[in-house]
């Protein structure tokens, strides 16, 4: 095979670029059509509480035991997502299956009230957290550092079928079936 030259182009010559686009591409629209069903799937999901002038949706969630708060969560609504900020589980009590509820009643709530995703961000090491929320299926969706705690995992979990579906659709090597060996 003879090594192609790279030139420097002030435009692509057509029809060749918009025919070779098409080509390269023609995997990833097979996955668009699943955005299609999603954006119009969600076209009615919108938060009760969203727009310039909604006020803050705070959420907080408490776990009892005899009238005594043994946990908690903490979330606030920002437009379509609901992010949860922080939570906590009386040491004694940790390992029992308090946060992994906290988080459920999260998602029900988030569910219930239009968003269409709920994100939080934590310690790498903290899986306390991070297992508990994999198991009912958030997904790592980014890493980002902060001043005050360092290296920070962020993970989302989408609201309906449609969306992950679409996620999981995206996120999934592509392989054209008819792709030549290397």
């Amino acid at each position: 095979m003879t090594s192609p030259q790279l030139r420097i182009l002030e435009s692509f010559p057509e029809p060749e670029f918009t025919a070779l686009r098409n080509v390269a591409f023609a995997d990833f629209g097979e996955r668009s059509g699943l955005l299609t069903d999603v954006l119009a799937d969600e076209a009615n999901r919108r938060p009760q509480v969203s727009g310039p002038e909604a006020p803050i949706l705070q959420l907080r969630i408490g776990a009892f035991i005899d009238d005594r708060l043994v946990a908690w969560s903490y979330s606030r609504g920002e437009d379509t997502q609901l992010h949860m900020v922080n939570s906590g589980v009386s040491p004694g009590l940790r390992r029992r299956g308090i946060y992994s509820r906290l988080v459920e009643a999260t998602i029900a709530h988030a569910d219930s009230h239009g968003f269409l995703r709920i994100i939080s961000r934590h310690v790498p090491s903290n899986n306390a957290v991070i297992i508990p929320k994999l198991r009912l299926g958030f997904m790592v969706s980014g890493f980002e550092y902060s001043e005050v705690y360092g290296p920070l995992v962020r993970l989302t979990y989408l609201i309906g079928h449609k969306r992950r579906e679409l996620y999981r659709a995206r996120s999934m090597p592509v392989v054209p079936s008819d792709a030549e060996p290397l």
